[in-house]
C-alpha cells in the first residue's frame, strides 16, 4: 500500500466537500433521521461509485491503495455534513480486519466486494473499550468453532453483510473470526440513539458456526488485530468530531456576522469574539490530534503510541466537537434552539461520538497506561 501525499489528500477533501454539499444536503440528512438513521441507499451508491470504501484498499483487490490518513479525509467531510455514510463501520473496522490478517483467504474473498461497495461489514468488539457495557462473545471448537454472546452499539449492523467478531475461549485466547449477516444465528436488534444520522444496533450471537477458513486471527495476533481495530475506531470517530467542530465554527461565525443587535453585528461583541476565536483554537489543535494518529495508525497500527495518539484524539476532539455545538447553540441564540435549525444534527451526533467506542475516562487511562512506553 502505497499511500497519497498531502497534496494527493487534499484533492481528495475538495472533491468530498464538494460531493457532499450537493448530495448530503440538510434535506436528504433529515430524511435519514425520519427513517430512523439506515445510510441513505442513494448516497451510499454515488460514495461507491467514487470508489471511497476502496480508498484504504490495495489495488489488486479493487482498491486504490491510499492510506488510512485518506479515509480520515472523508471522514472529516463526511462529519462536517453529518452524512449517512457507513464508512467507519465498513472501511475502517471490516476493511482494517481483512488489511490486518495474516490470512491470505479472507482477503482474496470479502476485500473485492468491499471495496467496491457491494458488500459492507462493521466489527463486533465486546469488551475492548473497557468491561463496563457486560457484553462478551464466547468461542468454542466443536467440530469447527461456534460462538455465542452479543455486542452492543454496533454501527451499521443492521445493514451490514460481514461482521468481523472477537470473542475469548474458555481459556481466555483471544479469536477474530468473520461472520456472515445471513449466517444462522445472528440477530440484530435496532438501537434507539439520541442522534439519528447513523444507525447503532445490539447483536446477538446464538450457536454461530465459523468455518476455520473464516478465522482471521488467534492468540496474540488476535490481540494486535483488536488493538489495531481499537486504535482505527477511536482515530474514525475522532475524525468525524473534528468535521463537526469546524462546521458549527464556520455556521457560527456566519451567523454572528448577519445577525445584527443593538445597531451592529453581534460577531462585533467581545464576548462573542472570545467565543469564537476558543472554537477555533479547538479546532486546529482537534486536527493536529487526528493528523497525527492517523499517520501513527499507518505507520504502526497496534504500537503503544498509536494507542496512546488515538486515544488522545479520540477523548479530546470529540469533547471539543460537543463543546463547540453547545456554544453555537448558544450564540444563535432562540433560533439555535429549534428543532428546525441544522445545529441540532451536529449536537447530537457530537454527543454519540463521546460515548462511541469508548468515552473520555476510558481513553484517558489508556493514555496513561502508555505514557512511559519507550517506543517512539
Amino acid at each position: 500500500m502505497n499511500g497519497a501525499d498531502q497534496q494527493e489528500i487534499e484533492a481528495l477533501r475538495e472533491v468530498a466537500a464538494r460531493f457532499l454539499t450537493v448530495e448530503a444536503s440538510s434535506e436528504r440528512v433529515r430524511a435519514v433521521v425520519e427513517a430512523g438513521g439506515e445510510p441513505d441507499p442513494r448516497l451510499v451508491r454515488e460514495a461507491a461509485e467514487l470508489g471511497w470504501f476502496g480508498l484504504e484498499v490495495p489495488e489488486p483487490y479493487g482498491g486504490a491503495g491510499a492510506g488510512f490518513a485518506a479515509v480520515m479525509t472523508l471522514l472529516e467531510e463526511t462529519g462536517a455534513r453529518a452524512a449517512s455514510l457507513p464508512l467507519v463501520s465498513s472501511a475502517v473496522l471490516c476493511v482494517g480486519a481483512l488489511l490486518l490478517t495474516d490470512s491470505p483467504g479472507p482477503r482474496e474473498r470479502w476485500l473485492p466486494g468491499l471495496a467496491a461497495g457491494t458488500l459492507r461489514g462493521t466489527a463486533l468488539l465486546p469488551g475492548a473499550f473497557g468491561a463496563g457495557d457486560g457484553d462478551a462473545i464466547t468461542a468454542r471448537e466443536v467440530g469447527g468453532m461456534v460462538l455465542d454472546g452479543a455486542c452492543g452499539h454496533v454501527l451499521d449492523a443492521r445493514c451490514g453483510d460481514l461482521f468481523v467478531v472477537a470473542a475469548r475461549t474458555a481459556a481466555g485466547e483471544r479469536i477474530v473470526a468473520v461472520v456472515a449477516r445471513t449466517d444462522a444465528g445472528v440477530s440484530v436488534e435496532p438501537l434507539e440513539m439520541v442522534d439519528g444520522t447513523r444507525c447503532v444496533d445490539a447483536v446477538r450471537l446464538t450457536r454461530v458456526r465459523v468455518d476455520e477458513t473464516n478465522v482471521l486471527a488467534r492468540g496474540a495476533a488476535a490481540e494486535r488485530l483488536v488493538a489495531a481495530l481499537v486504535n482505527r475506531a477511536a482515530t474514525a470517530v475522532a475524525a468525524d468530531s473534528l468535521g463537526i467542530a469546524r462546521r458549527v465554527l464556520d455556521m457560527t461565525v456566519d451567523y454572528a456576522g448577519r445577525r445584527v443587535q443593538f445597531g451592529r453585528p453581534i460577531g462585533s461583541f467581545q464576548a462573542v469574539k472570545h467565543q469564537a476565536a476558543d472554537m477555533l483554537v479547538d479546532v486546529h489543535t482537534a486536527r493536529e490530534l487526528v493528523r497525527d494518529a492517523a499517520c501513527r495508525v499507518d505507520r504502526g497500527p497496534a504500537s503503544p503510541a498509536t494507542s496512546e495518539a488515538a486515544s488522545m484524539a479520540k477523548s479530546h476532539v470529540c469533547e471539543v466537537a460537543a463543546r463547540s455545538a453547545g456554544t453555537a447553540v448558544q450564540l444563535h441564540g432562540g433560533i439555535g434552539y429549534t428543532w428546525e435549525h441544522d445545529l441540532h444534527l451536529f449536537l447530537k451526533r457530537a454527543k454519540l461520538n463521546e460515548h462511541l467506542c469508548g468515552g473520555a475516562k476510558w481513553h484517558r487511562a489508556r493514555v496513561s497506561a502508555n505514557l512511559f512506553s519507550a517506543e517512539p
